[in-house]
């Protein structure tokens, strides 16, 4: 009787170590099968990312000197400050002025071929009037070259920034400054036209009223804070004329020169008088013809060919 016991809970131990293996078994087909239901509610077509470590990226690549340098004349190309090819190797931190011409020539290049901007000198017939400031010989303008008068056969700059409200009355009162130059200027020997800044103002006070008859004299609370107001005086639209006028004073769009015997001697001066006239910048986005054109549609009259 022993023996038989102790087979029988032999034969019994074999048979529950056969049933664990199926029972492992049928656990993990069912979980297949839940995972294969999961995948097909989810859809077959998507695609699920891992969490692997993606790509390492670069560091920022140091700034090279030709970078700083065409940086530097685009910025003050699209603030329209001044250009002058002597200043700018010391702006760009160049310390070997031995080569300043040739990192001037890559810059220009560099704008022409990126941006389309052409770096230009004055015009030829400015740099030859006697009258023009020699702070003017070695100064540059970026403009725009993709515009072209076919009509005339030169190329005028496009304007640059936008042309907003305030953009376009700044545009007719720059118009307006240059043809009253060009019509009530004294005339010098070497083309140039000068106006007193007195006459100025007397004669846009004319147009309208609330414009001052007078310039800011020196000294006084109104000149010394000409550059803290806007470039409106009131919400009638009235430009601020002394605003606008030292504005354009130092984007080279007019020039200004203290007047004395020898550069105006058709009348008496006073104290402190000063003179305008066209400066490089209007030269070259405007143009002399242009002046003239618009003072014969004002007048209703067909200019000379």
């Amino acid at each position: 009787m022993p023996k038989r016991s102790s087979k029988r809970r032999a034969n019994s131990q074999l048979e529950e170590e056969e049933e664990r293996p199926r029972s492992r078994r049928s656990t993990q087909s069912s979980q297949e099968e839940e995972d294969d239901n999961a995948e097909e509610d989810v859809g077959g077509d998507q695609f699920m990312f891992s969490q692997q470590v993606p790509e390492m990226s670069q560091n920022v690549a140091p700034e090279r000197p030709s970078d700083r340098r065409n940086c530097l004349i685009l910025m003050k190309a699209l603030e329209r400050q001044t250009i002058d090819r002597l200043k700018i190797p010391k702006e760009a931190s160049i310390a070997d002025y031995r080569i300043s011409s040739v990192a001037f020539q890559e810059a220009t290049d560099r704008l022409h071929n990126v941006f389309g901007f052409e770096l230009k000198r004055i015009p030829k017939y400015l740099e030859e009037q006697k009258s023009t400031p020699k702070r003017f010989k070695d100064r540059h303008y970026v403009v725009n070259g993709a515009s072209k008068d076919n009509d005339h056969g030169c190329a005028h700059s496009k304007a640059i920034h936008s042309a907003h409200q305030d953009a376009a009355m700044e545009k007719g009162f720059l118009m307006l400054t240059l043809a009253l130059i060009f019509c009530k200027g004294e005339s010098h020997a070497d083309g140039s036209r000068w106006v007193l800044a007195r006459d100025l103002y007397r004669l846009l006070h004319s147009m309208d009223d609330s414009i001052p008859e007078e310039p800011p004299q020196q000294g006084t609370a109104r000149a010394k804070t000409v550059h803290q107001k806007s470039r409106l005086r009131s919400k009638n639209m009235t430009p601020n004329v002394d605003y606008l006028l030292e504005k354009f004073t130092q984007q080279d769009y007019l020039i200004k020169e203290k007047a004395t015997e020898e550069n105006y001697a058709t009348q008496a001066l006073e104290e402190g008088d000063m003179l305008y006239s066209m400066g490089p910048r209007s030269a070259m986005e405007v143009g002399r013809k242009q002046v003239i054109y618009f003072c014969a549609e004002i007048l209703g009259e067909e200019p000379d060919p």
